[in-house]
């Protein structure tokens, strides 16, 4: 993957993700993301194997948030391409935001999408049952860390 980061200096590389960084924080992308993982994540389980469904949940969910990101990557830098950035990322993951870098892996990664269902599913759950309060504050924030 030489090609990619010769195609990218440094200073293009912080450019693309302080883009990508402001645009996975806008609200239209929370909220996007919030509407998708609350319709679909009830039919996510805990367990070892996975249901035929979770594959074509998976399908909307990288095509659904993909094309959000790349709509709006490519009004910022009109050359944008999804999948050099991915590859990109993934030659520099110590130059990436933890929290960016697992909302992309989440895109490129069904157990690490799976397990993002679960957690979102389980603290959903969580709040709804001891704190309804909790409900309506904003997620703009992720998901609490564990």
């Amino acid at each position: 993957s030489s090609g990619i980061n010769a195609e990218y200096g440094d200073a293009e590389f912080d450019t693309l993700i302080g883009h990508l960084q402001d645009v996975v924080i806008e609200d239209g992308f929370q909220d996007l993301q919030d509407k998708f993982l609350n319709e679909h994540c009830d039919e996510f389980e805990d367990e070892e194997e996975n249901k035929l469904i979770y594959t074509d949940i998976y399908n909307q969910y990288i095509s659904t948030l993909e094309g959000y990101i790349a709509d709006r990557m490519m009004e910022l830098c009109p050359n944008f391409k999804m999948s050099a950035l991915l590859e990109l990322i993934q030659s520099r993951p110590e130059e990436v935001d933890l929290d960016l870098f697992e909302t992309l892996t989440s895109l490129a990664d069904f157990s690490m999408f799976k397990e993002t269902m679960i957690n979102y599913k389980s603290q959903r759950d969580c709040q709804f049952y001891n704190f309804p309060s909790l409900l309506v504050t904003s997620l703009a924030g992720g998901l609490p860390k564990h």
